[in-house]
């Protein structure tokens, strides 16, 4: 397919890769704004656009669709702490981490996956004392959620021209 121009005359190539290299967390709601919205001008637009096929533009429609359900929900991500008694180690911290999405390029059969926040020490003086709604661990932890993900689950978008790139 080829690039279509919006109302105002810009160009909606859903190639947001020079705009938000290295994306961080306060960052994303701005991209998922700013790619809904060519998504709505897209799907709405009345102007021809040359598609090869309709199936290719069937397929665009659908990874769209299903992106914007990905992006959404990493930020605000589904995830308990929980704390881990190690048999060499002093206890941890984990959050386990509801994801449905791909994992290391692919879709695994759980639909949880644990995420190493910190030792139970760096907070607390003992396991007894743990608060796991501390809000600093809070802030942590899905920092350290956040950084998981986008290490094994990189965002990975589509341009108009179905060349896929990673965020």
């Amino acid at each position: 397919m080829m690039p279509i121009k919006n109302n105002n005359g810009r160009l909606i190539t859903f190639d947001y890769s020079k705009s938000y290299v290295g994306i961080s967390r306060s960052q994303l709601n701005i991209l998922v704004d700013q790619i809904q919205n060519d998504f709505n001008q897209f799907i709405s637009s009345c102007i021809e656009v040359t598609i090869p096929s309709t199936k290719e533009l069937i397929e665009f429609y659908e990874y769209w669709k299903f992106k914007l359900q990905e992006l959404k929900y990493r930020e605000n991500v589904t995830y308990t702490l929980s704390v881990v008694k190690n048999r060499e180690s002093s206890p941890t911290i984990l959050a386990k981490v509801k994801w449905h999405y791909k994992l290391n390029g692919r879709l695994t059969k759980s639909k949880y996956t644990s995420v190493h926040i910190c030792s139970v020490t760096k907070y607390f003086k003992d396991k007894e004392s743990v608060d796991l709604k501390n809000t600093t661990l809070v802030y942590e932890a899905e920092n350290k959620i956040w950084d998981y993900l986008n290490r094994v689950s990189p965002i990975e978008l589509m341009k108009i021209t179905g060349e896929i790139y990673t965020l």
